[in-house]
């Protein structure tokens, strides 16, 4: 480069000293470390992941809690239960297991 150059490119850095300091700490700050933009955008998807699956596990909670309450006070929910869940049976019917073959 020739000198004029230099001079030039030198000169307007150092003019603009402000704004390249600007520049350099706003890309720190959005980029770089444990709490930048970047980190943050992705631990806000990660909560609101958490945040549906808090929410399926208390739907599962409330239908295990009524199924419960059911099993105390109704002999025909224990029926119930233990034909679905365990593949029990009464004397006078048979049970068929199909399965679906997953790949």
């Amino acid at each position: 480069m020739s000198e004029i150059m230099k001079r030039s490119m030198f000169y307007w850095i150092f003019k603009l000293k402000y704004v390249v300091a600007l520049a350099i700490f706003f890309v720190a700050i959005g980029f770089i470390g444990e709490n930048s933009i970047v980190n943050r955008i992705s631990q806000q998807r990660e909560i609101s992941k958490l945040k549906g699956e808090i929410s399926e596990q208390d739907r599962k909670f409330e239908a295990d809690r009524q199924v419960l309450e059911a099993l105390k006070h109704d002999h025909e929910a224990v029926k119930e239960v233990a034909r679905s869940r365990y593949y029990m049976k009464t004397d006078e019917e048979d049970i068929f297991i199909i399965e679906d073959e997953e790949e």
